[in-house]
C-alpha cells in the first residue's frame, strides 16, 4: 500500500510540469525524476574527413516520466542532432537542441552534448532553458544518455547516405525548477 502511495505521489510531482496533471509547482520548487523517450531519427551522413563522418538529423518520439508504478507518457520530444563519428577510434560526440510539447500543449526546450562510442551511444549533460505557457520559467538539468539501437543506411546519388535510426534518450536525475 505504501508503495502505491509513494508511486502516486511521484507521478503527481513528476508530471506537475511536463504533463499538466496538476497545477504548476510553487515558485522555485525543485522536482527530481527520471525520464526517457523512444525515438526515431532521420539524418544525412556526410564524410567529414578521411576516417570521420558527420550526421545531421532529427530524433522524434514520445516522452515518458518514470514512476514507481511504471512509465507515464508526458508528451513529445523533437531534437535536432549533430553527431560526429571517428571510424579509427569509434569515438562519438554529439550535440542537440530539443523541444518538448506536453500533452496540454505547453512547450519547453533545452540542449545537450554527449561523448561516447559508435554502436553504444553517448553520455553527457542536458540543460532545460525555458518554456511557454505553464512551462515559462522552467529550468533544469540532468545526465543525458543517448542509445541508438538500429541503423538503416540508404546511399544517395551525391555520395551522402541517409540514416534512419531508432533508439532511446534517457534523462537521469532530472532536476527541474519552475520559476515565476
Amino acid at each position: 500500500m505504501m508503495s502505491m502511495i509513494r508511486g502516486a505521489l511521484a507521478l503527481v510531482s513528476s508530471l506537475a510540469v511536463f504533463a499538466g496533471v496538476v497545477p504548476a509547482m510553487a515558485q522555485d520548487e525543485a522536482q527530481t525524476f527520471n525520464a526517457f523517450a523512444t525515438v526515431v531519427g532521420n539524418g544525412t551522413v556526410v564524410r567529414a574527413a578521411e576516417k570521420q563522418s558527420m550526421v545531421v538529423g532529427t530524433l522524434v518520439g514520445p516522452f515518458f516520466i518514470e514512476t514507481d508504478e511504471g512509465p507515464q507518457q508526458a508528451g513529445l520530444v523533437t531534437c535536432a542532432v549533430s553527431a560526429r563519428a571517428d571510424q579509427a577510434t569509434l569515438r562519438l560526440t554529439a550535440s542537440s537542441a530539443c523541444s518538448f510539447t506536453a500533452n496540454d500543449g505547453a512547450t519547453a526546450w533545452g540542449e545537450w552534448e554527449c561523448a561516447g562510442y559508435q554502436l553504444v551511444g553517448c553520455r553527457g549533460t542536458f540543460k532545460l532553458t525555458g518554456g511557454t505557457q505553464r512551462l515559462a520559467g522552467a529550468t533544469g538539468e540532468s545526465t543525458l544518455i543517448w542509445r541508438p539501437t538500429a541503423h538503416e543506411f540508404k546511399a544517395q546519388l551525391d555520395g551522402t547516405s541517409m540514416d534512419k535510426v531508432t533508439g532511446i534518450l534517457l534523462w537521469r536525475d532530472f532536476k527541474l525548477t519552475q520559476k515565476k
